[in-house]
């Protein structure tokens, strides 16, 4: 690297997620290289994952790994309160979107989901419940679940992406260890309605059978509930409504712009 003026910088950002645990990994070493880079320089790092990792690592070991790692860092940003908890450490920040980017078109009849294919494991994921639901709503009820981002054909640019999302009557969130996850936000601006498992803050901002569908961790439990809305129109918009207004309120980027000033302002002890 050439030479790194730290006079020129106010403060570092960096991002980390339990990935970066495993020292084989090209994410965990350039983190390592940046954290000694930024040294000297006050740092917030993001840490954007939760203990969740039972494929490659356990919980507590999980958690002691990441207190250590980020032990430099002068405030850890997670995503969710229940990510602080489960870590034991870190500053809540819920995301934050501009409601005016996002599409509320007329709503065709279809279920779609949006998760990685890979990384982080199963479980972090819901992949096995993901899929699972999907096979209950094609033979149980003959409902076909659209996977974004592998049955979908590429979309040319973001708007194909926010159009799609915006003509879908419904979509499913099942997730365990992912904290807040962007799509399911994406969907509510869109006005889809909602079915997701209850992890990581759901119940502080959805009300069950008003403004979303909280599931269990149950294919059956999760595949009953779309369907309920799949063969009720009405009430499948009226819910993607009622999900549409708790995410313009709860989900703001003014709102996140704010909590983010208010922490650099902490860390640097000063006004900005």
């Amino acid at each position: 690297m050439t030479h790194f003026d730290k006079s020129k910088y106010d403060l570092a950002v960096l991002h980390v997620d339990q990935q970066c645990l495993l020292p084989r990994l090209g994410k965990s070493n350039l983190f390592r290289h940046l954290r000694k880079v930024v040294k000297g320089i006050p740092t917030i790092v993001i840490n954007h994952g939760s203990p969740c990792y039972p494929e490659m690592i356990k919980w507590e070991d999980c958690k002691a790994g990441m207190k250590k790692l980020l032990k430099f860092a002068d405030a850890v940003v997670v995503n969710s309160y229940q990510a602080a908890d489960d870590w034991g450490f870190g500053h809540t920040i819920w995301h934050g979107l501009d409601p005016k980017e996002w599409f509320d078109l007329p709503k065709d009849p279809r279920v779609v989901t949006f998760i990685s294919s890979a990384g982080l494991g199963n479980k972090y994921y819901g992949r096995n419940l993901f899929m699972e639901t999907r096979e209950i709503l094609r033979q149980k009820y003959g409902i076909s679940h659209l996977w974004i981002g592998e049955e979908v054909a590429p979309f040319k640019n973001w708007n194909g992406y926010r159009t799609f999302l915006g003509q879908s009557l419904i979509y499913f969130n099942p997730t365990y260890g992912s904290p807040m996850p962007r799509t399911r936000t994406e969907a509510m601006l869109s006005g889809c309605a909602v079915v997701t498992t209850r992890h990581h803050d759901v119940e502080r901002f959805i009300k069950h059978g008003v403004n979303g569908y909280i599931c269990k961790d149950n294919p059956e439990h999760a595949a009953d509930l779309i369907a309920d809305l799949y063969f009720d129109y009405k009430k499948a918009i009226k819910m993607g409504q009622e999900g549409k207004k708790t995410a313009q309120r709860v989900f703001h980027y003014k709102r996140f712009q704010a909590d983010w000033i208010s922490l650099i302002e902490k860390v640097l002890g000063r006004k900005i």
